[in-house]
């Protein structure tokens, strides 16, 4: 919840810059700048969390990669690597 009129936050996004093959590196990725709404939609169960601690899985892994068949899309290039669970 944004307190004392702050309605934005600044924040570091992990953007993919190619595909990997095999084992990420850091080289395949760099942090940018960019900032959040500090806002959540009206009679919503949302929150907003802040992340102390950023790790990699392996379902992550294969969404870094562009391969032949696979049961998920991949991560569009240039965009922040979002992960989903709890953190």
């Amino acid at each position: 919840m944004a307190t004392g009129g702050m309605d934005e936050a600044s924040n570091m996004k992990v953007v993919l810059k190619h595909y990997v093959s095999g084992l990420a590196q850091e080289t395949d990725m760099h942090l940018t700048a960019g900032t959040i709404k500090l806002k959540v939609p009206k009679d919503s169960n949302s929150i907003i969390l802040k992340n102390l601690y950023l790790s990699c899985d392996p379902y992550m892994i294969f969404k870094m990669m562009k391969l032949e068949r696979q049961l998920t899309n991949p991560y569009v290039l240039g965009s922040p690597i979002i992960g989903y669970g709890v953190a």
